[in-house]
């Protein structure tokens, strides 16, 4: 009886290894990427009001997820007829990624997918100047300098391609939303460091980057072999001709119902 179970356990052991064994398996380069924000320098020139210059470093886990995090510093002013407004500050966020791609066609060195990451703003604002008009006539205040510390979600899709060994290019589109200005009620900032106009709750945007990526690991991921995705195909088409209509098998004895 001991024997019989031994010899049985044995041969399920065997089965299991040789099933592994027969499985295909993609090597998969995991990299360290640091890059920075190209379209910050861009809208600079475009409008002079913003300056934004922004860093992001990523770390592969495994063949889809990844952990982010980026630097951002961020000056904003407006001078309009009635206030001459300013802010400036740091914003750090931190999250993860998740490649859609496959790991045989990505190969570590292409990404699209989506990222989830929680941001916060230390930032500071003043208003110099404001002009004003009421029924007493018209005024002049300002609003000292503050500083304050604000709270946001960012959503971001995107792509990555390898442009050449150990350099990458990429852009993401980015939905961020603001969890609190720090500021207060009514106190909320025309323009809130890494977030944007934090008058609204939902801001979007888009950011492009060039990364250097060192690979620091490498692991095998285990695919579905090719011969059972054929197999998986023939079974959704048979009995099915070209036109896909159903082709009946006669038997040589069978009969249609009668003999000419």
């Amino acid at each position: 009886m001991a024997k019989g179970t031994l010899i049985c356990f044995i041969s399920l052991f065997l089965l299991m290894g040789s099933r592994a064994a027969s499985q295909d398996t993609v090597t998969v380069p995991l990299h360290f990427r640091a890059g920075f924000d190209i379209g910050g320098p861009v809208m600079h020139l475009i409008n002079d009001d913003i300056s934004s210059y922004g860093v992001l470093a990523s770390l592969d886990l495994n063949q889809a997820l990844s952990l982010d995090a980026g630097l951002r510093f961020t000056s904003f002013s407006s001078v309009e007829y009635n206030y001459n407004y300013s802010s400036s500050g740091t914003s750090v966020v931190v999250g993860a990624g998740y490649n859609f791609m496959k790991p045989k066609t990505a190969r570590g060195k292409y990404y699209a997918g989506i990222g989830l990451r929680y941001g916060l703003s230390f930032y500071s604002q003043e208003a110099s100047g404001i002009k004003y008009t009421n029924a007493w006539g018209e005024g002049e205040t300002s609003i000292p300098l503050s500083h304050h510390t604000g709270h946001y979600l960012e959503i971001t899709p995107g792509v990555r391609t390898e442009l050449f060994k150990g350099v990458t290019i990429g852009w993401n589109v980015y939905m961020r939303l603001l969890i609190s200005a720090g500021a207060g009620k009514d106190l909320n900032p025309m323009w809130m460091p890494g977030y944007g106009d934090a008058t609204s709750g939902m801001t979007t945007g888009a950011e492009y980057y060039v990364s250097f990526s060192i690979p620091y690991k490498k692991i095998k991921v285990i695919i579905k072999p090719k011969r059972e995705e054929e197999e998986e195909e023939e079974e959704g088409v048979e009995g099915t001709d070209g036109s896909g209509t159903t082709n009946p098998t006669f038997s040589p004895g069978s009969s249609s119902g009668g003999r000419l």
